[in-house]
């Protein structure tokens, strides 16, 4: 999906904002003649989560309600209970009797399966879990600076792009950026973070409600364009934007996909901290959404010559 606000000159900076739709799932590999299906994994949900969890089953007749699989706790003991089988061991179970029952509800190989977390408000007035925060909450990000810069009118011109298949890939970003040939690419998604008590300070130094995370680098991805991350640190430091400068240890984003599309683009990636990264619920702080929003906007009419991405 693409949405563009026109720059005020013949020569404006072309800037692309861009969000994934897509989240982590599962997806139907076969019918058992019993009534259950075989799955496997869609991008990468975190396996050990996956035996007894909701899921909803996305047929041809509609979604169903249904349960990935697990052994009762009365018969496992010892090792076995303490093991995380394979996802070749699993099944979801829809309530179904035959094989034919489930083709007849509409469900066929290739049929996709999404988690149930629906986004709850926690005691604390800012935090939120639920599934498919990742990147549901870039997504607010993205459609809120649009609204705004659509008030505003930066001399920039600015296309919004929702992209799609970044969980298998970074496809979609590749192709909206060979589409949309931007100068400047600012890619927004949520980061694994940090501060909980299985993890060191040293694996996930950052945290959520401290700010949108300024990546430097990403795992085995890009080094994101220096002057672009400077730039963009001087406008939170300007406009008193708490953030986080961060050395991704843990993932990769559409912006290296993007930035790959030619040999002309400054690409920067804006994070969200998120806790439970590609688990069927994850948590996310309010306050870094409206932070990130808030840079975004600072940042896009800060661009305003090709002078200002020179690396000299």
């Amino acid at each position: 999906m693409y949405g563009r606000l026109g720059g005020s000159g013949e020569d404006s900076l072309r800037v692309m904002l861009m969000a994934h739709a897509d989240e982590v799932g599962l997806m139907i590999t076969s019918l058992r003649p019993d009534g259950f299906l075989r799955f496997t994994r869609v991008g990468h949900p975190t396996q050990m989560v996956l035996p007894g969890q909701r899921v909803r089953v996305l047929s041809k007749t509609g979604a169903l309600a249904g349960v990935v699989g697990v052994k009762p706790g009365h018969v496992l003991s010892g090792e076995a209970a303490r093991l995380v089988p394979a996802i070749e061991e699993l099944f979801i179970d829809v309530g179904a009797e035959s094989g034919r029952q489930l083709e007849e509800w509409g469900i066929e190989a290739g049929t996709p399966v999404a988690f149930v977390g629906p986004l709850t408000a926690t005691r604390h007035p800012q935090r939120y879990v639920g599934k498919g925060i990742d990147n549901r909450a870039g997504l607010v990000c993205l459609l809120e600076s649009a609204r705004a810069l659509s008030a505003s009118r930066p001399n920039c011109e600015v296309w919004c792009v929702v992209t799609v298949e970044e969980e298998i890939g970074l496809r979609g970003a590749l192709v909206a950026a060979a589409k949309v040939r931007p100068d400047v690419v600012i890619a927004i998604d949520t980061v694994p973070a940090g501060g909980t008590p299985d993890l060191s300070p040293e694996q996930l130094p950052w945290r959520i409600g401290a700010g949108p995370l300024l990546k430097v680098r990403e795992t085995s991805g890009l080094s994101t364009h220096g002057p672009l991350r400077e730039l963009m640190r001087q406008a939170a430091e300007a406009e008193q934007i708490p953030y986080q400068m961060v050395v991704d240890t843990a993932g990769i984003t559409d912006a290296t996909a993007a930035q790959q599309a030619s040999g002309e683009i400054a690409a920067m990636v804006l994070g969200l901290a998120r806790r439970y990264s590609h688990s069927a619920v994850e948590m996310i702080d309010l306050r870094d959404v409206d932070s990130l929003i808030a840079l975004v906007v600072a940042t896009v009419h800060r661009l305003q010559n090709r002078e200002q991405l020179l690396r000299y």
